[in-house]
């Protein structure tokens, strides 16, 4: 059975909101560094980058990672864009065989919802302490 454009985006949306809870708070943390890490060169930033800082483990998450934030206005509208995509680039995986990865610039109210996760965090580890 063919799926319509919608349709297809729709079953997107729920294999991702399905898959979202296998991302782990400390992949999401490795993962939050080294965005505004990439983010403060103020040059657009991708999956390619994040493969040269993250450990394998952490990588294999982060299209998830990426889809919650760049997924984040289409769930919430009212809410500010975290991440803009501005381009693609080939994949430097092997295994991806140079398929086109998405290219970002992480926005104002994406560093700050990045930055209240990790405050949010600390917090968390404080009281647990």
């Amino acid at each position: 059975m063919q799926l319509t454009p919608a349709e297809a985006k729709a079953r997107a949306a729920q294999i991702l909101a399905e898959l979202q809870p296998t991302v782990t708070q400390w992949t999401t943390a490795v993962l939050d560094q080294a965005v505004l890490h990439l983010a403060d060169t103020g040059r657009p930033f991708g999956m390619n980058d994040i493969r040269l800082l993250a450990p394998e483990d952490d990588c294999r998450k982060a299209g998830l990672y990426f889809a919650a934030l760049t997924g984040h206005d289409a769930l919430h509208p009212d809410e500010p864009q975290l991440l803009r995509k501005v381009g693609e680039e080939p994949s430097i995986n092997p295994k991806a065989h140079g398929k086109k990865v998405n290219v970002y610039l992480l926005t104002r109210a994406g560093r700050k919802y990045i930055q209240d996760r990790q405050t949010a965090r600390a917090e968390q580890q404080r009281r647990a302490a």
